[in-house]
């Protein structure tokens, strides 16, 4: 039998979520919910199947868990800035991964991570766990060379998920704005250059703002595009503003050379129904997925290397996500 795949923050609104998905997803992987409250930890557990609750103390090196308990992964859903629960991982040889995306909280993990090179990680400290990075690399397979991408994520304002997500929104809103690649230089936009408008399939129009995180880096550098920028806003979902609950939508425009050699565009939008703390949820529920199909490779991941985007949009699709061709 497998053993347990232990989530840390596991009752909150993206690890219920999460388990949920897993019990769909991997109906035979068992769960350890796990948080400072070990009766909320227990209530939440027994909503699921294959799933178990208990507490622990990130401020522990042991985390406070039981020597003789086994786990198969680690995945943390907080905003807690202990690394216990990554040297944990590493010391017991099990993959972990995290969905923080504030860069300054990143960092303490990424060197703990680099000066382990035996640790098996992936780094899902981006847009919605991966998912704006999968589903770009999925549509810009379209293509035989990409030249740019420009991609842009509408989250409602009524959506913004637990503490977590909130601080996040929070933090961001007080941070310069996201580097931009243009023609294969890296950029800090200025003067209204961070700022872009896209429009949505309904035909609602909305001015996102460059995205300081993993996301545009990664897109450049797994599709060779040349120019790339992520932006972000906040405001009406599509779901919102059609008195449906709140949705969350990425549009994407990438330009390149289709298969047949001529020049082109193609723009995508992907929406889920259930928001955006849903969302995030399935991007982790396929990175546990991806980490336990090879989880005897040590490594330090990131999405397009571990997490197959044909995989990823299935799973999203199965989940009631939604991807709609635009017209140019």
């Amino acid at each position: 039998m497998q053993n347990p795949f232990l989530i840390i923050g596991g009752y909150g609104t993206v690890g219920s979520h999460l388990v949920s998905l897993l019990n769909q997803f991997l109906p035979d992987l068992p769960v350890v919910i796990a948080g400072r409250n070990a009766e909320k930890a227990r209530k939440s557990a027994v909503q699921y199947d294959n799933t178990t609750g208990i507490a622990i103390d990130t401020q522990r090196p042991d985390l406070g868990i039981d020597a003789s308990m086994k786990f198969s992964g680690i995945a943390v859903l907080t905003n807690d800035l202990s690394t216990h629960p990554a040297q944990y991982a590493i010391a017991h040889g099990i993959p972990y991964t995290s969905i923080a995306t504030q860069l300054n909280h990143i960092a303490p993990k990424l060197t703990l991570y680099l000066r382990n090179p035996d640790c098996r990680v992936l780094i899902q400290d981006t847009s919605f766990a991966g998912i704006l990075i999968s589903a770009g690399i999925y549509c810009s397979s379209h293509f035989q060379k990409v030249k740019r991408i420009r991609a842009a994520a509408l989250m409602d304002e009524n959506d913004l998920g637990g503490p977590a997500s909130k601080a996040d929104s929070g933090d961001f809103s007080q941070k310069e704005a996201g580097l931009l690649l243009e023609d294969s230089q890296w950029i800090v936009p200025r003067d209204g250059k961070e700022l872009r408008e896209y429009t949505l399939k309904d035909g609602f129009a909305f001015t996102g703002m460059s995205f300081p995180g993993f996301d545009a880096a990664e897109l450049a550098y797994a599709t060779d595009a040349t120019s790339v920028r992520v932006d972000f806003a906040l405001g009406q979902s599509h779901g919102s503003r059609h008195g449906e609950k709140p949705s969350v939508e990425i549009i994407y425009e990438i330009e390149g050379i289709f298969t047949d050699g001529q020049d082109g565009m193609l723009k995508f939008q992907l929406t889920h129904p259930e928001g955006q703390a849903f969302l995030t949820a399935v991007g982790v529920a396929v990175g546990i997925e991806s980490l336990l199909q090879n989880d005897k490779n040590p490594g330090l991941y990131l999405t397009s290397q571990k997490i197959d985007p044909e995989l990823m949009l299935s799973r999203l699709v199965q989940s009631g996500a939604i991807l709609s061709s635009l017209p140019i």
